[in-house]
C-alpha cells in the first residue's frame, strides 16, 4: 500500500519565524553534498527522557496490556516507538545562542544554516518520505509532575524535553513511521530528506570566533556545490561600540 506523505506544521509557527542549525564543517560539508537533512532515528539521541511518557501515562498504558493480557509491554512500546520515529532538530530564534555555537559547533570552524519556517514548510512539502512529517516547537515539561501532555498520535511524545534543555528553543522535524505499522527490513539509523539548499537557506552563519580565512573556505566550498545563499559572520564577533 502506498503511503501519501501529509506535512503538518504547528499552527504557532508562523512561516516568517527564524529557524537555526548549528553545524560543525564535516555536517556543513555532508549538507552541500547530499542536498539532504538527515532525520535521526530517536532511539539513538543521548538524552534518557527523549520518548518518555509521564507517570500517569505509562501506568495507564501498562494497565492496558495487563487488563488485555497482552505480551507486549510499556517497555516494549516505548522501545519500539523509539525506533520508528525521526527527528530533525533547529534552534527557533534571529539571534545567535552562543550556549548551541559551543554545543553543536564544537570548534571554531563551525556554521549555522539559518532558514524560516515558511521555506522548511515548502521543502517538507515536497518531501517523499513514506510516513506523516511534522514540524513543530518543542514544550520543555518536567515528566516527574506528571504533566499533561499530547499523545496523539503517539509520535507527539517527541514534541516535549525535560526542561533542562529549555535554552535550545527548539523546532523538531519529526517523522513517523511508528504509526503507520511499517514493515522495514531495516530500522536505518537515519533517514536522508532531499531539498533544495538554494530555496531552503535564508543565510549561512560563521563562527563568532572563527578566523578569516574560514569566512572564504565557507564561500569558496558552497559556491563549489551551487550554493548561493549570503555567507557572513555572526553579529557576535563584532566589536562592541
Amino acid at each position: 500500500m502506498t503511503i501519501i506523505p501529509k506535512s503538518q506544521i504547528s499552527s504557532e509557527l508562523s512561516d516568517n519565524r527564524v529557524l537555526r542549525r548549528y553545524l560543525d564543517l564535516p555536517k556543513f560539508i555532508d549538507l552541500l553534498r547530499t542536498q539532504n537533512l538527515f532525520l535521526c532515528r530517536a532511539d539513538l539521541f543521548q538524552d534518557k527522557f527523549e520518548g518518555s511518557f509521564t507517570p500517569s501515562l505509562r501506568a495507564a498504558i501498562e494497565e492496558a496490556y495487563s487488563y488485555n493480557k497482552s505480551e507486549f509491554s510499556y517497555e516494549k512500546f516505548k522501545k519500539e516507538l523509539r525506533e520508528g520515529v525521526y527527528v530533525n532538530c533547529w534552534s527557533l530564534g534571529v539571534n545567535d545562542n552562543m550556549a548551541l555555537w559551543e554545543l553543536y559547533g564544537k570548534s571554531d570552524a563551525s556554521v549555522a544554516i539559518t532558514t524560516t519556517v515558511g521555506r522548511l514548510r515548502k521543502e517538507l512539502a515536497a518531501s517523499n518520505l513514506l510516513g506523516v512529517t511534522s514540524l513543530c516547537k518543542v514544550e520543555y515539561i518536567k515528566h516527574w509532575n506528571d504533566p499533561k501532555i499530547d499523545i496523539i498520535p503517539y509520535s507527539n511524545v517527541f514534541r516535549y524535553k525535560v526542561v533542562a534543555y529549555d535554552f535550545e528553543r527548539e523546532v523538531r522535524i519529526i517523522h513517523d513511521r511508528f504509526e503507520q505499522n511499517f514493515k522495514m527490513s531495516g530500522k536505518e539509523s537515519g533517514l536522508p530528506l532531499s531539498v533544495r539548499l538554494n530555496s531552503l537557506l535564508r543565510s549561512i552563519v560563521v563562527s563568532p570566533s572563527a578566523q578569516p580565512w574560514f569566512i572564504d573556505l565557507v564561500k569558496d566550498v558552497a559556491q563549489r556545490y551551487g550554493v548561493t545563499t549570503p555567507v557572513r559572520r555572526s553579529k557576535l564577533s563584532l566589536d562592541p561600540i
